[in-house]
């Protein structure tokens, strides 16, 4: 079951402590055990052709390590990249465990000069080039087995080290965060108003009336939708499922994991218009008192500095993407011909385009060793 409502609270996090400065000792207490930064090993490359998928299983390591973030040269002074997390890990001292999945990877990138906020949602089947027993990138699979120490660690470390490789970025900040609190925090900000139609009314409601053994405690309690389709205010348990659902599509059709992906995006834009336009900062203050207990992050105050002036001084537009994108992938099928859930495309094309999307069309990325 995939937990891609946290994502929510991960961002709504990000406006909320930037926008009121947060005090050095809530900070701190986020900054609890986080991953430290160390200088790029100076060999990455396999010294063989990559090793055939081996791993095709979902299921965590027993034992995971923590891989540390590999430093990366920030490439434009203008660019705030942040790695938002959601795992299925559901206590607070498992946030940073490489034990969940990362069935949410989403990287945020705030042009502070234009005023955007690219939202870039890397699917969770994505095959990618993955790190190896050996601490290289010897062989390929899905890019959210990384998070969960398939062979050389685990965690945001070595998430953001095989997104930077793979797409040539310069993530260094993160933020992970649980899923206990995100009912509970969308009724403390009043709720959400979205434009559902009646498959998706009919999704939320099965999902309360059912019985799920996955659906936490607060779904099978909460109340189900009366309202016709159109602009509904959604309670958090509601938006919770909505926000989870891709058995729907956007017009009412079968569904998919990119119909949730633009879901999950539809969300963080409510998210942010309802912190930013209608909230003060007494609001704010009691907000994070609560949600503090839920994150994860090694952010620096000095970062939640310059995005506060940034959302205070300006609006901001919403730029969305994902990796890789409808229609530039096919089913990866193997050796003996076997078709899986795997979304192989072209890398290096994929790179290049990202890299253009963020930094302008004039940016050439690195081309990839041979």
């Amino acid at each position: 079951m995939s937990k891609i409502m946290k994502i929510i609270l991960i961002v709504l996090l990000v406006i909320v402590l930037a926008l009121v400065g947060v005090a050095a000792y809530v900070l701190t207490s986020m900054r609890t055990n986080t991953v430290e930064i160390v200088e790029k090993p100076a060999d990455l490359e396999a010294s063989q052709e990559p090793e055939p998928i081996s791993v095709l299983s979902d299921e965590a390591t027993p034992t995971p390590t923590q891989m540390p973030i590999y430093e990366e040269e920030a490439k434009a002074d203008n660019i705030v990249n942040i790695l938002l997390v959601g795992t299925d890990s559901r206590s607070t001292k498992d946030l940073q465990d490489a034990q969940g999945r990362s069935d949410t990877m989403i990287l945020a990138s705030i042009n502070t000069d234009r005023g955007t906020i690219t939202l870039v949602s890397f699917m969770r089947d994505a095959r990618v080039h993955r790190i190896g027993k050996s601490g290289r990138f010897t062989f390929y699979n899905r890019l959210n087995g990384a998070y969960s120490g398939g062979y050389a660690g685990g965690g945001p470390g070595e998430l953001i080290n095989t997104l930077n490789k793979n797409f040539q970025l310069d993530i260094q900040e993160y933020i992970c965060v649980g899923f206990d609190g995100f009912a509970a925090l969308i009724d403390q900000i009043g709720g959400l108003e979205v434009d559902c139609d009646q498959a998706e009314i009919n999704f939320i409601n099965d999902r309360i009336r059912g019985s799920y053994v996955n659906e936490p405690d607060i779904v099978r309690k909460a109340s189900t939708i009366k309202a016709d389709p159109g602009v509904i205010l959604l309670d958090g348990a509601q938006c919770l499922v909505y926000a989870r659902n891709r058995h729907t599509g956007v017009d009412g059709g079968n569904g998919n994991d990119f119909d949730r992906v633009n879901r999950q995006q539809e969300i963080l834009e409510l998210v942010f218009e309802k912190v930013t336009k209608e909230m003060n900062e007494q609001s704010v203050l009691a907000l994070i008192t609560f949600a503090t207990s839920y994150i994860s992050t090694n952010m620096k105050l000095e970062t939640m500095t310059e995005i506060a002036k940034l959302l205070l001084t300006k609006g901001m537009s919403f730029t969305k993407t994902t990796i890789p994108a409808v229609g530039s992938y096919k089913h990866y099928v193997d050796e003996e011909g076997n078709k899986s859930d795997l979304l192989t495309f072209d890398l290096d094309a994929a790179a290049a385009e990202l890299n253009a999307l963020l930094y302008g069309d004039s940016f050439v990325p690195t081309p990839a060793p041979e």
